[in-house]
């Protein structure tokens, strides 16, 4: 979202000398006109920044206004009119500041103040006054009525199995089996713990068998698309030849090895779904579900960004893994608490005798 702030410029005296130094005095309205700022520089310069509120203007502090004002200088050194007066609108996009190590990193955060992601511009959290996700500067959230009570708007479909409708499903990947494979180290492809994460798109059409007054049982059958994001520790990525693939670092023209800030391998499938729910109306676990499904890989490829560097090199090949996916699902509902989920694959991530002998794990929250 290009953010633009709205600069009037009025300068009286020839730039003799001007380095863009600290101005001599900056002066804030008083607080019935918070919306705007004005630098004075001297008697006769001033610069003035209008926001459209207090919060507009902290954004002020996340550009390099310095650069600006020399850019503008040049503007008005190669002005053709004889005037001492200028009026810009400029794009302050392309002078942010470079955003700290910290603001780059992801993060998957759990403890008693919820759950809190952090992937790129979007974050999510997800605590017991609801959920959260701020993408960039748009945040949307779900209050109190929005928390899935049985059902997401349970007056209105108590019959209904709690899982029926639109899911979105966030968590984590990992080796639910890892065994000892000859021609391969463990330690060359293993995960980051809260890098390598699962997302899940789906929808869930249900059947009511029995309608109780305690409890109900349904029949879900479910649609969806989901993804294994297996970050690797360390510096390895993966690659292939004619024997298998490799687990190996990244090495430069002179042959040294590269240090990665980011090395992923994404595997996305189309799954379906069967799994018998039990719903408790009344109870403060509001479902349990168990049951199974089946997926089929439509794709997979590697994500290498070196580091330092914020180009992303990306690697598209089967890496030898198995087009065919099934395991055991389970799901439980918890009133006024997003819904947990955990996937376990029963059979091997990659063909025999061509990768590792690992199966994976997904667990996490449905959002939906």
């Amino acid at each position: 979202m290009k953010t633009k702030l709205y600069l009037i410029l009025s300068l009286l005296l020839v730039f003799a000398g001007a380095n863009g130094n600290i101005p001599d005095k900056i002066v804030t309205e008083n607080p019935s006109d918070k919306d705007s700022i004005i630098v004075t520089f001297g008697d006769k310069t001033r610069l003035i920044i209008f926001g459209e509120n207090r919060k507009e203007l902290e954004k002020v502090m996340k550009y390099d206004l310095n650069a600006l004002l020399r850019d503008l200088k040049i503007r008005l050194d190669s002005t053709q009119a004889d005037t001492t007066y200028l009026k810009e609108e400029v794009n302050g996009t392309a002078y942010l500041k470079k955003k700290s190590d910290d603001d780059e990193k992801d993060y998957v955060r759990i403890g008693l103040r919820g759950i809190h992601v952090k992937d790129g511009d979007t974050k999510v959290t997800i605590n017991a006054k609801g959920v959260e996700i701020r993408d960039d500067e748009v945040s949307v959230s779900t209050d109190s009525t929005y928390r899935r009570t049985g059902k997401r708007f349970y007056k209105s479909t108590r019959n209904s199995s709690p899982r029926k409708g639109f899911n979105i499903a966030v968590g984590l990947n990992a080796y639910g089996a890892n065994e000892t494979t000859p021609g391969f180290d463990k330690a060359d492809y293993d995960l980051k713990p809260f890098g390598s994460r699962f997302v899940s798109l789906g929808y869930i059409a249900s059947a009511t068998i029995i309608r109780g007054k305690n409890a109900r049982l349904h029949l879900d059958f479910g649609a969806d698309f989901s993804w294994y994001n297996m970050m690797f520790d360390g510096n390895n990525t993966i690659t292939k030849n004619v024997d298998g693939v490799i687990f190996a670092p990244v090495l430069d023209e002179a042959a040294k090895e590269v240090n990665l800030g980011k090395s992923k391998l994404v595997v996305p499938y189309v799954n379906l779904s069967f799994m018998p729910t039990l719903s408790f109306p009344r109870s403060f676990v509001s479902y349990v579900s168990a049951g199974v499904y089946g997926g089929y890989r439509i794709g997979s490829y590697t994500k290498v960004r070196r580091e330092g560097s914020k180009d992303v090199d990306h690697v598209r090949q089967n890496f030898y893994l198995e087009d065919l996916r099934y395991g055991l699902a389970a799901e439980i509902g918890i009133r006024k608490f997003p819904d947990l989920f955990v996937n376990y694959d029963l059979n091997n991530l990659y063909q025999d005798a061509k990768g590792p002998s690992v199966r994976m794990l997904s667990f996490g929250v449905r959002l939906f």
